[in-house]
């Protein structure tokens, strides 16, 4: 996946020239000044990326996991059958066998962002399935939340990354770490 490759060079490009300013600017203090630059910024989920293709979502197993399909075939989902999508940088706590804390939460959350009948986009990172043949992809809504990294923001999902795929990262990790101290959905309510 060439595209993969060149995305994550831009991506850190991007975070390099940022990290650049930012360090300039803090040099340009005078010794002494007192600056008061508020809190940091949120991190800024990234826009539906071009190649981005669109889905019908038919159900949600669980926080995680839904089966959706293509209406048009490509090289990704090749076919117009029912296809499991396992989302790529998250987990979230299981429902079966037992239901683990903020499950229910988490499978609702989830369905609320990609209900059955909806279209969603997707985008897939450099492995495109798993050891369980599911389709690995980051997805977004149709006005462009991402959803995988609004589960880790709203404290239903925890980062889990498994190398190559790792383009979202960065975001998906500082995401997790202002849920955990801010205490939202599972880290406030599963200890």
């Amino acid at each position: 996946m060439a595209r993969s490759a060149i995305a994550r060079a831009g991506i850190a490009a991007t975070v390099l020239l940022i990290a650049g300013a930012v360090g300039l600017s803090a040099c340009t203090a005078t010794i002494g000044e007192v600056t008061d630059a508020g809190p940091p910024a949120a991190a800024e989920a990234p826009d539906r990326p071009a190649d981005a293709f669109a889905m019908i979502v038919e159900s949600v197993h669980d926080g995680d996991t839904l089966r959706a399909h293509v209406t048009q075939p490509n090289d990704v989902v090749t076919d117009t059958v029912s296809t499991r999508i396992r989302l790529l940088g998250i987990d979230t706590p299981e429902i079966s066998p037992d239901l683990e804390c903020w499950g229910s939460q988490a499978t609702a959350l989830l369905e609320e962002f990609a209900p059955p009948g909806a279209t969603i986009w997707v985008s897939p990172d450099v492995e495109v399935r798993d050891q369980y043949d599911r389709h690995l992809l980051y997805l977004w809504t149709a006005d462009g939340t991402f959803i995988n990294a609004e589960l880790v923001a709203q404290g239903a999902a925890r980062v889990e990354v498994y190398a190559p795929n790792d383009l979202y990262e960065p975001l998906l990790r500082s995401l997790e770490a202002d849920a955990q101290s801010a205490g939202v959905g599972r880290w406030g309510a599963c200890g």
